[in-house]
Parts: structure tokens; sequence; C-alpha cells
């Protein structure tokens, strides 16, 4: 089974994994060129998908990375911006209330569930590029109740990244995206291998 501390060792051992993430970083705060970082984080999720080597891959085929960089932007858009949004108004009523810290509860089962939820639609649809895959509930539903509770240490580690490392915000963006996108996609890839196993 794929662990978080596997995943880091083996995509950071790469000399050059700073540069490569500086550059995923200065991208992606520039807006159209995000979606060049977006690819880059595409093309490490389809690696891990496919069973490659667990490795920061070089930056190259610029065009490839802009058009797989949509996909990624959009499902993120959908499954990540989108339900942060909505939960985000449901507290501003319990922020007027006076009632501290317990005003961002309805936020926290949505950040539990759409970083990984934004992985496994992306995951989908990966396998034949059809943005069909990537919105089918039944198949996201059941990839995440095969794959939540060994997702959850790497999803609450990647909350605490994000929240701790804010003044670093793009690079700690670029790098914990790809870390836990490659994490989530070798989960995903072990729990599919494993039940194609089981079947015979």
């Amino acid at each position: 089974m794929p662990t978080l501390e596997l995943v880091c060792k083996r995509l950071f051992s790469d000399p050059s994994w700073i540069l490569k993430c500086l550059l995923g970083a200065v991208l992606l705060a520039v807006p159209v060129a995000h979606f060049f970082a977006c690819g880059y984080l595409y093309e490490l999720m389809n690696r891990v998908r496919r069973g490659e080597p667990m490795e920061m891959p070089e930056w190259e085929d610029w065009g490839r990375l802009f058009t797989q960089g949509v996909p990624v932007f959009v499902i993120f858009l959908l499954f990540t911006v989108a339900p942060l949004s909505v939960a985000w108004l449901l507290t501003r009523p319990l922020y007027w209330l006076g009632v501290g810290l317990f005003s961002y509860t309805p936020m926290m089962p949505v950040l539990l569930l759409c970083f990984p939820l934004t992985a496994a639609g992306i995951y989908l649809y990966q396998k034949r590029e059809d943005y069909r895959d990537a919105f089918r509930p039944w198949v996201l539903l059941r990839m995440l109740r095969a794959t939540l509770p060994i997702l959850l240490v790497p999803t609450l580690a990647l909350i605490g990244l994000l929240v701790s490392a804010l003044p670093f915000l793009t690079f700690t963006l670029f790098a914990a995206f790809a870390l836990f996108g490659a994490t989530y996609a070798a989960v995903f890839h072990h729990v599919e291998s494993s039940l194609r196993a089981a079947r015979g």
C-alpha cells in the first residue's frame, strides 16, 4: 500500500524538484499560464496512474501541458472551489451569531472530501480523457468509499500544510498538489489493481 511518506521520498528524491516546483509556482500565480502548471500536475498523476516510476517529470511539450491543464482546472473548480465557496457562505450566519471558530464547522466535511474527490475525478478523466467519466457520481462514490479511510491522513496533512505555509502560497500549493496528487493517484491505482487481481 502506498503511503504519504513513501511517495514523498520517491517524488522528492530528484535533486531538481525545488526548481521544478518553483517554475510551477510561478506559472500557477499567472492567469492563463496556470494551465501549464495544472497540465504538469496532470502529467504527474497520469504517470502514477499508469504505474510508471514515481518521479517529477521534466517541463516539456508545453502545448500538451496547456491542453491537459484545462480539464484539471475545470474539475478543480467544480469539485473543490465550488463546494468550498458554498460551505464558506454557510459559515456566514454562524459567524454573525458570534460562535467564533465553530462558525467554520460547515467547511470541515467539505475540506475532507473535496481534495480526494477532485483527484478521483481527474483519475477517472485520464482513462479516456472524457469529461463524462469525471462526473459519474456512483463511480466516484465507490472510489471514495474504498479509499477514503486510507486517504484521511494524507488529506489532513494537505490541509495542515496549506494552512501553515500560507506565506509561500503558490510554491506550497504547487508542491503540495504534486505530492498529494501523486499520493491519491497511487492509492487509487493500488486499490484498483487489487480489486482487479481479486476478480481473477
